[in-house]
């Protein structure tokens, strides 16, 4: 950076000498500051370009011809840098290398430089015009051409840092400043982004800052302010505003005079920043918005595998079980959801399970993937279901974050014995639906994950012909009406007492429907899961 602000500074300097002897200066000066080993400059005559100045070694025609397809300079160009300004290409510089190629940085350096060189012949022949005519009509037409210039030049650029520098480069070529700095927007105060120079990391006071934000103008310091540039003898800070807020502050210092001294930054020109802000605000929060739908994007695209995943894991139908009726329900409250269940059977012994994974969207749904993997494993092995709790428990617990655990109840149904054989790891409580009454199977044990020496036992009820297990998540009884008024498990049993003798299809679809009617209109907050049973 300091290599580029001795190019700069020289730069600036050309700024009190006419064309065409001008030209000659600032090839000289890009040829000490690059690599290049020679080179030619072009001014736009007529409808050609004219040769302004040449290297010693170059060998280049007098007159290029209107239709710019040949550049007939030897050596051959390695580098052309239009001169143009919105109106007009007014010229270019062509460059061959010398000793060794140029590397990109050094070819953006003398690309940024020539924008540089651009804008300062641009003002340069437009403030020649406006000596001529009404000076003021003039200079404003400059003002507007500038800020068109440099509007179409910042708001075309989407990614955020390439726009900081531009943002800053453009703003030096507007002020001739020698240094300048960004500082964006975090909280109550304003952070460096992007500088040129040397400047402080931290912005003014809480006193200037405040005036940014409530004054939305320009405002100038003069020498013996506690400056943001070290050393400085007058500096600018100019509040970038955008839609409600100042989201930012363009700052600049050392200008420079055409006397090559360093003075004060004009009302002209703090009326120039001011409207250059707008324009930078536009294109920041462009770029920020763009930057936000880049993540969004990516986010929905991490939110679409994760529910395809999940979508996998769970049973793609109902098993068709001798002796058994089942009927599942499944709605996630988001595309990726922390509910799970599963079928097993072994041996003329249905095992069903539920789960409730703390959490939503994608970390809930890795969990579940985490859950799937391990229950397969473990009843494939054939242990009984304590064993298979207390297994699963120690690998959860170890895998997952400490604030993250599972609800879980199984249960096996032996319709030989009889018998329902269950767990239920602080999970809601099921029911056995019989035409004799409603049994509750309640938790017997804590979330799986909480703990990692818990240990579960398996228990014993009896399921005859005729009966119907009941399995949901938190899903069912706490869904909420627009009052805020929970389903509850009070009218659950109610309409499980109500339809003893319902199919498992019939009940669930009694549920769902009661479910539905008591919320209405309200959003859904949590996943909602139904496995229903019902011996033949």
């Amino acid at each position: 950076m300091d290599r580029f602000e001795e190019f700069l500074h020289e730069l600036q300097q050309l700024e009190r000498t006419a064309m065409p002897s001008q030209a000659s200066a600032i090839l000289d000066v890009f040829l000490r500051h690059t690599p290049f080993g020679v080179g030619a400059v072009y001014v736009r005559d007529g409808d050609g370009m004219r040769l302004a100045a040449k290297s010693q070694q170059c060998v280049a025609p007098e007159i290029l011809d209107g239709t710019g397809s040949q550049l007939l300079v030897e050596p051959r160009p390695h580098v052309i840098l239009p001169l143009k300004s919105q109106q007009e290409d007014f010229g270019l510089l062509a460059f061959a290398p010398g000793d060794r190629d140029a590397s990109e940085e050094e070819v953006a350096l003398a690309r940024a430089a020539a924008t540089i060189v651009s804008t300062m012949l641009t003002n340069q022949r437009l403030l020649q015009d406006a000596r001529e005519g009404d000076f003021q009509l003039k200079y404003r037409l400059w003002e507007l051409e500038s800020l068109y210039d440099i509007g179409l030049s910042i708001a075309g650029t989407l990614n955020i840092e390439e726009l900081a520098d531009e943002i800053l480069f453009r703003m030096i070529s507007l002020t001739n400043a020698r240094r300048a700095a960004l500082y964006l927007r975090e909280g109550d105060k304003f952070v460096l982004y992007r500088s040129f120079g040397e400047v402080r990391d931290e912005f003014l006071d809480e006193e200037i800052t405040s005036r940014l934000m409530a004054e939305s103008v320009p405002l100038s310091f003069e020498e013996g302010t506690d400056c943001i540039f070290p050393g400085c003898s007058a500096f600018v800070a100019v509040p970038i505003r955008g839609n409600s807020a100042v989201v930012g502050v363009l700052a600049a210092a050392d200008r420079e005079t055409r006397e090559g001294a360093v003075g004060a930054f004009m009302p002209h020109e703090l009326r120039l920043l001011g409207s250059y802000a707008s324009q930078a605000a536009i294109a920041i929060e462009n770029a920020r918005l763009h930057r936000e739908a880049l993540d969004k994007q990516a986010l929905e695209r991490d939110l679409e595998l994760a529910a395809t995943i999940q979508k996998n894991i769970l049973p793609k139908k109902v098993p068709d079980v001798e002796g058994i009726e089942l009927a599942t329900l499944s709605r996630p409250a988001r595309q990726v959801g922390g509910d799970y269940h599963v079928f097993f059977e072994r041996d003329g012994i249905l095992t069903l399970l539920i789960a409730d994974v703390a959490g939503k969207s994608v970390p809930a749904a890795l969990l579940v993937s985490a859950l799937h993997a391990a229950v397969q494993l473990l009843v494939a092995e054939g242990r009984e279901l304590g064993s298979i709790a207390t297994d699963l428990n120690r690998h959860i617990h170890s895998w997952s974050a400490e604030n993250k655990f599972i609800t879980m109840i199984v249960a096996s149904i032996d319709r030989e014995a009889g018998t329902i054989q269950y767990v239920n790891a602080g999970h809601n409580p099921a029911y056995i639906v019989s035409p004799e009454g409603l049994d509750m199977i309640k938790s017997n044990g804590l979330p799986i994950g909480i703990l990692a020496q818990t240990r579960y036992t398996t228990l014993r009820r009896p399921f005859p012909p005729g009966a119907t297990l009941v399995l949901y998540s938190d899903g069912i009884t706490e869904a909420e009406n627009a009052a805020g008024d929970e389903f509850g498990n009070e009218a659950l049993e109610a309409l499980l007492r109500a339809h003893p003798g319902a199919t498992a299809e019939e009940l669930r679809d009694r549920i769902a429907a009661a479910v539905d009617a008591f919320v209405a209109d309200a959003p859904q907050k949590d996943d909602e899961t139904l496995v229903i049973a019902k011996r033949a």
